[in-house]
């Protein structure tokens, strides 16, 4: 029987700005990995501000392996400092999370 959590890597939060028009705009992208020691990651969400957890996938799209890389686009934020919450879920739903604190800039 596994009780352990799976551990995560470095949570990353990146704020990029795209102007493809007027105004400019920004997104944030969240990378992190997950792995465990004695079973596959079955699945992990991520929370904004304390709101609803959602599901994010994994590269390439099926949590079956020990050891994930997961990556993706945030909802848009509004301008100001925002906290993006991570947890993963190993197959006996032992639970590891992390958490990262980033600034979106006003738009300009």
């Amino acid at each position: 029987m596994d009780n352990t959590p799976p551990v995560g890597g470095k949570t990353n939060a990146t704020v990029v700005k795209t102007c493809g028009g007027s105004p400019c705009f920004y997104n944030a992208l969240l990378d992190f990995a997950a792995r465990d020691s004695s079973t596959a990651i079955e699945k992990a969400e991520y929370s904004v501000d304390g709101g609803e957890w959602k599901l994010i996938l994994p590269e390439p799209d099926i949590s079956d392996a020990p050891v994930e890389q997961y990556r993706g686009g945030l909802p848009a934020l509004a301008a100001g400092e925002h906290t993006v919450a991570v947890r993963v879920f190993d197959r006996f739903q032992n639970v590891g999370s992390a958490k990262v604190t980033i600034q979106v800039p006003s738009a300009k």
